[in-house]
């Protein structure tokens, strides 16, 4: 690095650091400002290039898809729900389900809806939930509608390890081998890591735990006679998101180095990194809604900051007596509209790169979620530690 000649800006080194910080706290050793964020990862508030050089841009796809929650409700009343999203520059659909729709429902839910154009997501809240069931309706209404299978994307959610007791393996099986052949878009595997969100300082658990689940999905489908690589290319990652911000991104960014090893391992040779789509979490919201307002901005920038591929943000006004309105659900596809059209960060690979403490901190998480994974593997895997 070419030296600063500029007087105005002498050089300095961590020692002139450390010195001025014991001036203005009179004294004080400034070991106290570290942040202890758990029991196994401490992290200075300033890191050199000596004690962390500059690493290299994660290999990850610039922008993401602006994501909207479709609530409950009468078919109509969804069906013009998702409409408005679309309409104010909703790119992705989840549509949260109560019940198994019929045919004739879904086409009602789905209508004036052009799928190639968007990205559609299902999720199911219901007893005895059958995610093979409802993708079968859909690509029944999908070929009643004359679309191409190969145009359309989106994913539904079938995490076998985390919503049955006797896991579904074989019915997923055959979704995959179905969207392998005619569905390059879609994804029919969740790796679902939000229940294993118990706080930032619990993060390189929450990862340990999440990579562990997948790594039991690769075993799992391999037996099955599915290719980890088919596997991982069907399947998503979904992760939520807290007030942390550095908590956020390095989270996020660490999965992305986690994920690459555990392929490493099975053997794959063309390593596509995870698709992850990013929730912001409901307990992390008040009854203040502009409150809730800076937290919901604060968790899109640090998601987009990381790469997610696809954010989804509540509504601000979600947990009042009122909501959610209109407002709330423009404002949240709005925080993500101005991180695009006026912040730019759709046009940033990777900007936490570089970065020393937000590298040093994901690299530190990676650490410790791999040894806690290796851990969980040496007691035989996911589906044995969920069973102890």
């Amino acid at each position: 690095m070419e030296k600063n000649t500029d007087s105005n800006f002498p050089e300095t080194t961590k020692a002139d650091w450390l010195e001025q910080v014991r001036k203005e706290t009179k004294g004080k050793d400034p070991m106290e400002l570290d942040w202890q964020f758990n029991e196994r990862i401490r992290l200075s508030p300033l890191y050199t290039p000596e004690e962390a050089p500059a690493r290299s841009e994660l290999p990850v796809d610039t922008g993401w898809q602006t994501g909207s929650y479709v609530g409950a409700g009468h078919a109509d009343a969804v069906n013009t729900r998702a409409l408005e999203e679309l309409a104010g520059g909703s790119e992705a659909l989840l549509f949260n389900l109560y019940h198994q729709p019929d045919l004739e429902e879904m086409a009602r839910i789905l209508e004036n809806i052009e799928l190639p154009y968007i990205s559609l997501h299902c999720a199911l809240y219901f007893p005895d939930r059958d995610p093979a069931e409802l993708f079968r309706d859909l690509i029944y209404y999908l070929r009643h509608k004359k679309y191409d299978l190969a145009k359309i994307q989106g994913s539904v959610d079938f995490d076998p390890l985390f919503d049955w007791s006797d896991p579904p393996i074989k019915p997923l099986i055959r979704l995959l081998h179905f969207v392998s052949k005619r569905m390059p878009g879609f994804r029919v595997l969740q790796v679902n890591g939000s229940a294993f969100n118990t706080g930032p300082e619990r993060s390189d658990s929450e990862l340990a735990l999440t990579i562990a689940k997948g790594a039991e999905y690769l075993n799992m489908l391999k037996e099955g006679g599915i290719p980890p690589e088919i596997s991982n290319h069907h399947m998503q990652f979904s992760l939520s998101l807290g007030n942390s911000y550095y908590t956020n991104i390095a989270k996020l960014r660490a999965l992305r180095i986690l994920w690459a090893n555990v392929l490493k391992g099975f053997g794959v040779k063309d390593i596509v990194l995870p698709h992850v789509a990013a929730h912001s979490g409901l307990d992390s919201l008040t009854s203040d809604v502009n409150g809730n307002l800076l937290k919901l901005t604060v968790q899109a920038m640090s998601a987009v900051s990381a790469g997610a591929d696809v954010l989804f943000l509540l509504p601000a006004d979600l947990p009042t007596e009122k909501g959610p309105t209109g407002y709330g659900y423009r404002m949240s596809r709005n925080i993500q509209q101005l991180l695009k059209l006026e912040a730019g960060f759709n046009e940033l690979n990777d900007p936490a790169a570089g970065s020393h403490f937000l590298d040093t901190m994901t690299e530190k998480l990676a650490e410790s979620a791999w040894e806690q994974f290796l851990e969980i593997e040496k007691q035989g895997g996911f589906a044995e530690v969920e069973t102890i």
